[in-house]
């Protein structure tokens, strides 16, 4: 069973900016897009990379390796790249605290 889990408050997160956290030994982002908090899982579809430090404009995040943008709202990779989405897991804000819905075994089902 899956539930809500805090993984970090939202003054922690710059706006335009990202957090990266570690929770069960799941690397997860944070992400402030125009005030808007995002969780993604921190790894770029098209070559398995970190996305912390990637640039945050207008709800997408590009990748800092090679600029692959990916929709934070989706996940969808938007370029030639890849076609393949990033994880975005379902999350919310509770009295200043980022919340992000997390497997209660800590593991993620494969994309397919």
């Amino acid at each position: 069973m899956s539930g809500y889990r805090a993984i970090a408050r939202v003054e922690q997160v710059r706006r335009n900016g990202s957090l990266a956290v570690e929770i069960d030994g799941l690397a997860l982002l944070v992400c402030n897009a125009d005030d808007v908090i995002h969780v993604i899982v921190n790894r770029c579809s098209h070559q398995d990379q970190p996305l912390a430090g990637g640039r945050i404009r207008n709800g997408f995040i590009f990748c800092p390796f090679h600029g692959m943008r990916y929709r934070l709202a989706t996940g969808e990779g938007v370029g030639q790249l890849t076609r393949l989405p990033i994880r975005v897991l379902a999350s919310r804000v509770v009295d200043g605290e980022v919340q992000a819905c997390l497997p209660a075994d800590g593991a993620l089902q494969p994309l397919t």
